[in-house]
């Protein structure tokens, strides 16, 4: 079955997390009393009383299975927590997130049993944060292109070469690090992830890098100078590295998107009571058409984000793309708190009402653990594989059926025209991904209810324009109009 089969006939059940309900209230009472977000952006650290609060709560180990002293939290429910941490700061959000997420899931998942008893307990209790090291000055979204590399000399693992943008990196007792490795495991060429003790001799942390926003959160340089790795801190099968990060990286997609729908919430919310208060022209801004047509907009953009998110959650090892709810829920809540900050006038361009704040800080969203340019272009690539014939016949709503009838139409006549040439026409890759993102939301907001049919509507409305775009023709004077310019 193809993924946006998936979606299609795919029934949401609840994740079966009994604690879930008494951890959110947890959350919300903890974060009222303890997190000072403007302080936290200006002091441009979370600082050790409030990280070892957050430890003694126990939400370093959201996905910590319970024999090893963590929370057990499915997918589903450790992202809900992550959501709501987020809702109120975006760093406290983004170093739990990231922890609990991209940098856990190697060891998780494919860590031998005895790497996870020993280190699974601390990180658990949170006296042993982790980060996930990956990205080069030379290799970003093409992780495949990195550098550092491990290597074995007389029996023993080594490991050289540096990271950049490493979020939690001064934090970390554990590096997960992705490096090349020629040789390894009879391979002549491959990458291997390796669990990094960051106070092993040879491992060197830069300073914190100066951010536009999640100030609090810590991103550095490390620097590896043929540090020895033991052998049994090699996560998963040697020369095997890059299908488990990118494995961990859909895990960890699917937990920043969980962080965007947290701070759609809130910037919305925020809003909602300054346009209910704010009057002008003798009335509360929220009377006004324009205002309450936002609102309206802002709310179908948090339930679509939310509807593909549960799926997303509820799919068998992340069949449905995390790429998609990552694009969707990264440029979903910048259109809301860009609204936010539009509706609020004035005040919404000043540091202390706090939404000028979550706007620095919900930007980069759409840059890390894979920037959504280059996401789209993987969905587009990854579309041609596609069997169109059964998704022909699909029904699943009269608009929504005929908007896929389309999309399949303009999938075929790229898929006959350019193949897999496709990647010569990226302007064209990004107009095909847009449509797949627009029917996915589409697609899981159907059902009941105005807000509903709103998000529907919306998102089919954005299928159409993406759709359309993709079928003008190509206009070779604008393509050398802009060669001239680049």
């Amino acid at each position: 079955m193809g993924p946006l089969e998936q979606v299609a006939k795919q029934t949401v059940i609840a994740a079966d997390d009994p604690l879930l309900p008494v951890i959110l209230r947890e959350v919300r009472a903890f974060c009222a009393a303890n997190v000072d977000s403007a302080r936290i952006d200006r002091d441009g650290r979370l600082g050790g009383d409030l990280l070892g609060a957050i430890a003694a709560q126990g939400w370093f180990g959201l996905t910590v299975p319970e024999e090893h002293g963590g929370v057990g939290l499915s997918l589903a429910g450790a992202t809900r927590v992550v959501s709501e941490l987020a809702g109120h700061d975006g760093s406290v959000g983004t170093c739990v997130g990231l922890h609990s997420g991209l940098a856990l899931h190697a060891l998780l998942h494919v860590g031998t049993d005895a790497l996870r008893a020993r280190y699974l307990p601390s990180i658990a209790e949170g006296t042993r944060l982790c980060a996930f090291a990956a990205t080069e000055p030379g290799a970003g979204s093409d992780i495949a292109s990195v550098k550092t590399t491990l290597t074995e000399v007389d029996g023993r693992l080594r490991l050289s070469g540096s990271k950049c943008y490493v979020t939690n990196g001064a934090l970390a007792g554990l590096v997960t690090v992705l490096a090349r490795s020629p040789g390894l495991g009879g391979a002549r060429a491959g990458h291997t992830l390796v669990a990094v003790d960051p106070r092993w001799p040879g491992v060197r942390r830069g300073p914190e890098e100066h951010k536009l926003g999640l100030k609090g959160s810590s991103t550095i340089t490390i620097d590896f100078d043929d540090v020895e790795v033991p052998g049994d801190h090699v996560l998963g099968e040697a020369s095997q590295g890059l299908v488990h990060a990118h494995r961990a990286l859909g895990w960890g997609r699917t937990f920043m998107a969980a962080g965007c729908l947290g701070t759609a919430r809130a910037a919305y919310e925020a809003v909602k009571q300054h346009v209910e208060t704010r009057q002008q022209f003798g009335r509360p801004l929220a009377r006004f058409p324009l205002v309450r047509n936002s609102l309206a907009e802002m709310r179908a953009e948090i339930f679509g984000i939310e509807r593909v998110l549960e799926r997303v959650c509820a799919s068998d090892e992340l069949a449905l793309p995390s790429s998609v709810v990552k694009i969707l829920a990264s440029e979903g809540a910048w259109r809301v708190v860009d609204r936010a900050v539009q509706l609020m006038g004035g005040a919404g361009f000043i540091e202390d009402a706090g939404m000028a704040r979550r706007l620095r800080d919900v930007r980069v969203t759409r840059i890390f653990e894979g920037a959504n340019d280059v996401l789209r272009l993987s969905l587009a690539s990854d579309a041609l594989a596609w069997k169109i014939a059964p998704l022909r016949d699909l029904r699943i709503a009269p608009p929504i059926d005929a908007r896929l009838a389309s999309f399949l139409d303009t999938l075929d006549g790229v898929k006959k025209t350019w193949g897999f040439r496709l990647f010569e026409r990226q302007a064209l890759q990004v107009h095909l991904a847009d449509a797949i993102v627009a029917l996915y939301a589409a697609i899981a907001s159907r059902g009941e209810g105005d807000l509903a049919d709103l998000a529907t509507r919306m998102h089919l409305r954005r299928a159409d324009e993406a759709i359309a775009r993709a079928n003008e023709p190509v206009d070779r004077e604008l393509e050398a109009l802009i060669d001239r310019l680049a």
